[in-house]
């Protein structure tokens, strides 16, 4: 996934420009594997499919997803598991013509003792000048780094919690994923809801739910309504471990 942000600074009486921006990065994500006291480098290449020259700038940043999926970007080296401490990337600022691209280096030099997986972001945020009776845009997009340490992965998680709850027009699962391992994970699944042994629905999971390294991640998903009775409620989630984990819940409707 490309993570693209576009930011607009409004002048007084401004008219929109007429030039578009269209920074594109590649990639736009990307995983190696370095050893413990290691280095790599890796080339990145940033085009620019707009109609005007612009300025760009790169650094270097963390980021981190919330159990929502929402994400926050921070200054390298603030997170648990931050490879933006360890990392460079040259050149920091170029002009790029429309058309034209600009290749970069990415180098990550990896500490000795480190073990698992770590992550950062690059920027790449375009800057040009301002024009008198116009918006100035900036648009920012981003290229996402994992560096998995040698051979030091562990894929594993856990089903921390599942839930139900009245939903307008039918009831909501909530289904609270754990990763236990040392990288980031995918998640995929199936919520089977019973009425003793007879199954009275099955609602898919929504595909690709990442989490990171150390996190967790809430996924909610509503199905139809029930009539009264009790109820069990079982979500089996894939994550690329070994074995599918599973919860489940017990509830009432009145």
């Amino acid at each position: 996934m490309t993570i693209v942000v576009a930011t607009l600074a409004v002048l007084l009486g401004a008219q929109p420009s007429r030039a578009d921006l269209s920074l594109n990065v590649q990639p736009a994500r990307y995983e190696m594997q370095v050893s413990a006291g290691g280095s790599q480098t890796i080339p990145v290449v940033v085009r620019n499919d707009g109609d005007a020259p612009t300025h760009v700038i790169a650094s270097m940043n963390d980021f981190s997803i919330n159990g929502s999926g929402q994400y926050a970007f921070l200054p390298p080296g603030a997170t648990r598991f931050s490879a933006g401490k360890w990392s460079t990337v040259n050149p920091r600022e170029f002009d790029l013509a429309p058309g034209a691209f600009q290749q970069l280096r990415y180098t990550v030099d990896v500490p000795h003792g480190a073990a698992g997986e770590y992550s950062a972001l690059i920027f790449f945020t375009t800057r040009r000048p301002r024009q008198p009776g116009a918006f100035v845009l900036t648009e920012r997009v981003a290229s996402r780094m994992y560096v998995l340490v040698g051979d030091t992965a562990n894929v594993s998680g856990d089903v921390a919690d599942v839930s139900s709850h009245a939903a307008a027009g039918g009831r909501r699962y909530s289904v609270t994923f754990k990763n236990t391992g040392n990288m980031h994970v995918f998640l995929s699944g199936h919520i089977e809801v019973k009425a003793g042994d007879v199954v009275v629905d099955r609602l898919t999971m929504p595909e690709s739910q990442i989490v990171e390294r150390g996190g967790i991640r809430v996924v909610d998903v509503t199905g139809k309504a029930l009539a009264p009775g009790t109820y069990s409620a079982t979500a089996v989630v894939d994550y690329g471990g070994s074995a599918r984990v599973a919860g489940q819940t017990r509830f009432t409707v009145q």
